[in-house]
């Protein structure tokens, strides 16, 4: 695969990478939540760069949350449109599953909880295995209401010792306590490259059916029912 291209607007800051064969080029945004305003100016600054054009793209990746709703919505609509414009298929991947990736490549293979604040007194959290930087979902991605009465979680993830990742583990104490996790160490926070979102985006692309470009949609995670769950 020649290049590549990736986009991510999930964050306050809009960013885009394009890969041409082993080398990384990058374009990010200079002002906080303008996706609208720079997500296309930033898509054909690093392709001017690069002296590619769109019809060159073998692939296109984009992140689709979770993130800003807003910002999320921009990008991955961005991202249908050149997909078709450019006859280039898409891969959507998980805002979670980036981060997953990130720190896999700082504390080596294992089991990645990652967690992110949700609305007030709700979190989402995405549970992966991460061998060889690749990271490969255990369940499916939940919304966890803190305040519930009965917290559930996907009895999968039990009986694992877990790397918390992210930004949303003010109530690790809590979610602790209620579901009996055991975790390594201190949750980390970590920055996730361009490079890093490329790779994940490649990876994805080789071993996921070429799917219609409009059927790549926004994240957007729900709390989920295991009352039918054999635990």
């Amino acid at each position: 695969m020649k290049y590549f291209l990736a986009i991510d607007t999930s964050k306050l800051q809009s960013r885009v990478g394009l890969k041409c064969d082993s080398e990384v080029l990058e374009c990010s945004s200079t002002q906080k939540k303008h996706a609208s305003q720079e997500i296309l100016c930033l898509i054909r600054n690093v392709l001017d760069e690069a002296g590619v054009s769109i019809s060159d793209l073998d692939g296109i990746g984009v992140v689709t949350g979770p993130g800003s709703f807003t910002g999320v919505r921009i990008g991955v609509a961005a991202a249908q449109g050149l997909s078709v414009s450019a006859g280039a298929p898409l891969i959507g991947v998980s805002t979670m599953a980036l981060e997953a990736k990130a720190a896999s490549s700082v504390m080596g293979d294992g089991f990645y909880l990652v967690c992110h604040p949700a609305k007030s007194g709700e979190v989402y959290l995405g549970a992966y295995q991460c061998e060889a930087g690749k990271p490969r979902l255990v369940c499916e991605e939940f919304l966890l209401t803190l305040a519930a009465q009965d917290l559930s979680i996907p009895p999968i993830i039990k009986n694992k010792e877990w790397i918390g990742v992210g930004d949303g583990w003010a109530e690790l104490a809590k979610i602790e306590k209620a579901f009996g996790l055991k975790f390594k160490g201190e949750p980390i926070q970590n920055e996730t490259s361009i490079e890093d979102l490329l790779n994940l985006c490649i990876y994805e692309f080789q071993f996921t059916a070429k799917v219609n470009s409009y059927s790549v949609l926004p994240n957007y995670i729900k709390e989920p029912d295991y009352s039918t769950v054999n635990t």
